[in-house]
This record gives C-alpha cells, structure tokens and sequence, in this order.
C-alpha cells in the first residue's frame, strides 16, 4: 500500500476535534496523542512507545506517543504535537497533521483521547526519553492491523479489541485506535 492509497482510505474518515470548551470535555481529564505513519521500503509504518514501568498511570503499557493537556498549550493539537516531539524527539508542525479520529475514552482513568493523524513519506530516527518511553516500536501498519482480536481479558460494558506485535500486546485506548485504522484501512468497503 502506497502513500497514496493509504491517505485515499483514510482522509474521507478524519475530522477536527470540538474546540476545547465543549461539553463533551467536561467530564474527563484531556489528553491527545499523535498517530504516525510513516513509510519504510514503500511500506506503511506506525510509531507506538512501550510506557516507562517507573510511570504512576499506564506503566509498561503500549501506546501512542502523547499526553496530557496543559493551558500553556491552548490546543489539544498543540499538546500533541509537543508530547510527541518530547517522548520521541519528532519535531511536528501543524501543517504535518491530517485531521483527528474520534475521541477515545480511558476505562479506568477518566481521560478523554483526541488522536491526531499524521501520514508522512519519511521521519527523523525516534529518540525515546527515557524518563516516560521505555522503547519506541516502529511497527508494520498493515501487518499490526491484521493482528486485531476480540479482547477477553479485559471484559467492560465496551466492545474491546487488542492487537498483537512481537509479543507485546496492545490493548485499552490504544487498541480502540487501533479498531479505527482497521476499520477504514483493512476494511474500506464498510
């Protein structure tokens, strides 16, 4: 799958999250994460982190690169473009964002998600910080897509998935992002 293909599957599906202020905010703490594709030997990509075990939420678990809204960055896009480039080192712009899936609510720990899309052709190597990312994985979009399973383990009143990459698994928010990539990569005609 080119570059081209992909963004052909993916672009009818991206929107702009509500302005902060919204009252679908107001029940959650906000955080945003920046899914990134990228191409590697005409091959799509994605970028997730393994979580630091020293962190208080979500410790050794696999996710998106991102975090927690702050006022100083007075835009959930804006938060997400300063996580990514503090966890991993990639320096993203405005301009290098699509648009954002829809929003994804934590289980256990009352956070909103906005997912921020980014699909470019080439990206700088990753440099995790230590302190927050244990491991950056840069992942096969279309083999980690395929790996997607009904998730039984972690039984809620949600449908839940988890995917599966080199024995790491990848379940909660990250899969429900995951689900929507599926959704409109693996399985265009639905």
């Amino acid at each position: 799958m080119d570059k081209e293909d992909l963004l052909a599957r993916i672009m009818p599906h991206l929107s702009w999250p509500a302005s902060l202020g919204h009252p679908i905010y107001d029940k959650f703490s906000l955080s945003s994460v920046v899914v990134l594709i990228h191409f590697t030997k005409h091959s799509p990509h994605v970028l997730l982190t393994k979580r630091s075990a020293n962190l208080k939420s979500h410790s050794g678990e696999i996710s998106f690169p991102g975090g927690r809204y702050t006022k100083e960055d007075e835009t959930l896009l804006n938060t997400a473009i300063r996580e990514i480039g503090e966890e991993i080192g990639i320096k993203l712009t405005t301009d290098d964002i699509l648009g954002g899936l829809n929003v994804v609510k934590t289980l256990t720990s009352n956070f909103l998600i906005v997912p921020f899309v980014s699909v470019l052709q080439h990206i700088d190597q990753p440099i995790p910080f230590a302190d927050e990312v244990e491991a950056v994985l840069d992942i096969p979009l279309v083999s980690l897509l395929s790996t997607m399973r009904p998730d039984t383990e972690h039984v809620s009143i949600d449908e839940l998935y988890n995917f599966n990459y080199d024995s790491n698994l990848i379940w909660g928010a990250t899969a429900r992002i995951l689900k929507q990539l599926n959704e409109f990569i693996l399985q265009p005609t639905r």
